[in-house]
């Protein structure tokens, strides 16, 4: 039994197991199928999660911006998804409930989009998907679609979520593997972002670097679907996984895309940030 602070910031007692939970995770959807979906009128509440001002400046049309940022709260220096009664009134914002079919979009990247969507997982919410395509054949609005508030009551989803106790615990439990999305340099301990140099005892390192690949112009572009799943064929199916990285975007991506290889996947929220300012051990390599 190890003790958890959850993102209201009440301990309670939990077991380092994973609790069955009704909320599915959400799933990678392709361009097709949402335009297939839009054309026979099923309805989709269709959310933009990049920066507010990049919504203005245009948008996918029907789109409602949720900026990813939206979702975050400082505690000390560290990043961390809102309370529930602060995400309660985001949510009930942007007109989302239950059994609704959501779909979360960004620049193509993905970064923004599977943050958006884990926090979206985190307080209940079900049938969330996130697409995987970029915006430069899509026709933009600019018109900015205002919803009708919602009376959503959002549970929290213990599935998708892990503290930094438990991850202490997990990196020395065979059922449980951590995973640093950090790049390589700081995974190792040569550089870093906090006065800590390092990584999460018993962790390994798949670098966020390695979800993409620079185009011609030198622009970030994400690697195909067979080459992000192929990142994970060596990680063994019967563990059960966490994820990190400094701020835990980069690392919600990882947990997104371990989902879809097959894996059981929960996420350190406040990662790196947070497991510095506790002062708990590292390991770095001699």
């Amino acid at each position: 039994m190890v003790w958890y602070r959850s993102p209201h910031r009440l301990l309670v007692s939990l077991p380092l197991v994973w609790a069955a939970f009704s909320v599915e995770a959400a799933s990678a959807l392709a361009p097709e199928t949402l335009s297939l979906w839009l054309h026979q009128g099923t309805p989709v509440q269709l959310l933009d999660a990049r920066p507010h001002q990049a919504y203005l400046q245009g948008h996918r049309q029907r789109a409602i911006s949720f900026d990813v940022e939206d979702t975050y709260r400082q505690d000390q220096g560290v990043w961390l998804a809102k309370s529930i009664s602060a995400m309660t009134q985001e949510i009930r914002r942007r007109g989302l409930a239950l059994g609704q079919t959501i779909v979360v979009y960004d620049d193509g990247l993905l970064m923004d989009a599977a943050r958006l969507a884990w926090v979206l997982e985190l307080y209940g919410l079900n049938q969330v998907h996130i697409l995987v395509d970029d915006m430069e054949s899509t026709e933009l609005s600019k018109e900015v679609v205002t919803p009708r508030s919602s009376s959503y009551v959002p549970a929290l989803n213990p599935d998708v979520l892990i503290n930094a106790r438990m991850t202490l615990l997990a990196g020395h439990n065979p059922g449980f593997g951590v995973v640093d999305i950090r790049g390589e340099d700081h995974f190792l301990g040569k550089a870093s972002e906090t006065h800590k140099f390092g990584h999460i005892p018993g962790a390994i390192n798949i670098p966020m670097d390695k979800f993409f690949y620079p185009d011609d112009e030198q622009q970030l572009r994400l690697r195909s679907w067979e080459e992000l799943m192929a990142l994970f064929q060596g990680l063994d199916p019967s563990k059960r996984y966490i994820t990190y990285c400094y701020k835990g975007k980069a690392s919600t991506l990882g947990y997104f895309l371990m989902q879809q290889s097959g894996l059981r996947v929960t996420h350190y929220d406040g990662s790196w940030l947070d497991w510095s300012q506790r002062d708990l051990p590292v390991e770095r390599p001699e």
